[in-house]
């Protein structure tokens, strides 16, 4: 997700799920992310809900993560969770990570 709020899931590199055949080799991928982005991974947990399709859950995280663009890591982590995975009793994790912003550097003579 975009410091503007812009989100998209990262499709490259798909392969099996953490702790499945954990010997077998795992695709690589190399993804450009703008200054600022965020980058999420999650539980299914956090999104899943009895009796709901997956979509539905996709589209409620990509709304309230995107809502949450401009957040401290703190606040956007905290939200999340409380706004997402309160109300069932799967286990949640999550790992988020925020690129730093591009860097400053002084001009001579300006």
């Amino acid at each position: 997700m975009t410091h503007d709020g812009d989100t998209r899931h990262l499709t490259g590199g798909q392969g099996l799920l953490l702790g499945v055949e954990p010997g077998e080799p795992r695709p690589h991928t190399v993804e450009v992310l703008p200054a600022r982005s965020t980058v999420l991974l999650y539980t299914d947990g956090l999104i899943e809900r009895r009796g709901e399709g997956l979509d539905a859950g996709m589209t409620r995280l990509r709304q309230h993560a995107a809502a949450l663009a401009r957040e401290s890591m703190d606040t956007f982590c905290d939200e999340l969770l409380t706004g997402l995975a309160t109300d069932h009793a799967d286990d949640v994790a999550v790992l988020v990570a925020r690129l730093p912003g591009p860097s400053r550097r002084a001009v001579p003579g300006a």
